[in-house]
């Protein structure tokens, strides 16, 4: 495993610092993710070259020094460059960055969200410096939820985020949360990024429960694809992903471990899935709830899920029966793993088909994110 370390700050580095009006001034000419329909999508898409990350992670200094100040972790903090090299090896044109975990929350909501805001800020100024190179899904300083409505308004408005970013989970101490995406406390932000018909990405974080429960075993290895399934089902059941029909879930890591416990949360439905999207004849009916008037199978299958540690055939084999084929995206998780190692073990999958192909490493992206389409 490739050694790591905290970089130090670099004070009044040219490449990534803009003065405050001209960084808020390109921003301004940027145009701010939205969604259409698909037919207006098709005919308004250019033909363009070059997969589409949507997990790529992009670390500022400032979040580095505070976890850092904080005793937290370390983490490959690559450079923007590093970032660049990785995506030109590997075909990538184009990567959406997010933040990795734990996230913002030690306790104090304004340190929660100067964080945030500075995070944002980092990322908006790699957009504008590297232009078509990036997009972005701003990070929200969660649980403080006025914190969150700022950061919203600003980093949509202002930042022309193409969505935003959350963790399975969050709670009021720091580090391991113990409430799940479902939680009523999060409506007002659903509220308003339904209305604003918003991208939300999804990726996982050790939980209070499980942090620890296999000690030495890092939570990546078993609890982030648990934790991804548990807050789906937290979303599912309590009735979040039908409440707000406007909203767009992206799933880091194919949906954690979603695909495989589809018979238990689809029961008799399970046997009759498809890879088009369709029940084979002779499904039993969907059950429906008041948590999910339309049955669970629509709003699995209104998530979207990104490929990044999942490729090789016995995962993407049960993702691409559970998913929608044009709802799953490409993905690298860098600085966590080669890109074009990624690249070669999707194709030497042998899962998706030419047609498919193309719409797993761009086509998807780009009829689902809008930045791509201009």
């Amino acid at each position: 495993m490739e050694t790591t370390h905290l970089e130090p700050i670099q004070k009044n580095k040219p490449s990534n610092c803009m003065c405050r009006r001209n960084f808020l001034g390109g921003m301004a000419a940027m145009g701010a993710g939205t969604l259409l329909p698909s037919e207006v999508l098709q005919a308004q898409m250019p033909k363009l070259a070059g997969r589409v990350n949507t997990h790529h992670h992009l670390t500022a200094p400032a979040y580095v020094k505070f976890l850092s100040d904080n005793n937290v972790r370390q983490f490959p903090n690559k450079s923007i460059a590093e970032g660049l090299d990785d995506m030109d090896k590997s075909g990538v044109s184009t990567a959406f960055v997010s933040t990795i975990g734990p996230g913002f929350w030690f306790g104090n909501p304004t340190d929660a969200r100067r964080i945030a805001r500075e995070v944002n800020e980092f990322a908006a100024r790699q957009v504008v410096d590297h232009p078509g190179r990036f997009g972005m899904f701003a990070a929200l300083p969660v649980p403080d939820i006025e914190g969150c409505l700022r950061e919203i308004e600003y980093s949509l408005d202002t930042l022309k985020a193409d969505g935003v970013y959350l963790f399975t989970n969050f709670g009021d101490k720091p580090l391991y949360g113990d409430k799940y995406l479902g939680d009523a406390s999060l409506a007002p932000i659903y509220e308003e990024l339904n209305r604003r018909r918003a991208i939300i990405y999804i990726h996982p974080k050790d939980a209070a429960c499980c942090h620890d429960a296999q000690p030495g075993i890092g939570g990546s290895l078993i609890e982030y694809g648990t934790d991804t399934t548990r807050a789906i089902a937290s979303l599912l059941f309590s009735g979040t992903a039908a409440r707000y029909p406007n909203l767009t879930f992206i799933f880091a890591h194919g949906g954690g471990t979603m695909p495989y416990l589809a018979s238990r949360f689809l029961g008799d439905l399970a046997p009759y899935l498809q890879d088009n999207g369709t029940l084979r004849a002779g499904a039993p009916a969907e059950k429906k709830t008041s948590a999910m008037p339309r049955g669970m199978l629509p709003e699995l299958r209104k998530f979207y899920y990104d490929t990044a540690s999942v490729e090789n055939p016995l995962a993407l084999m049960a993702l691409k029966k559970l998913a929608l084929p044009s709802h799953i995206l490409f993905g690298t998780d860098f600085p966590f793993g080669n890109g074009m190692e990624h690249v070669e073990n999707l194709h030497a999958s042998r899962v998706f088909n030419e047609a498919e192909m193309r719409g797993v490493e761009r086509e998807n992206a780009a009829l689902l994110l809008a930045r791509l389409r201009t």
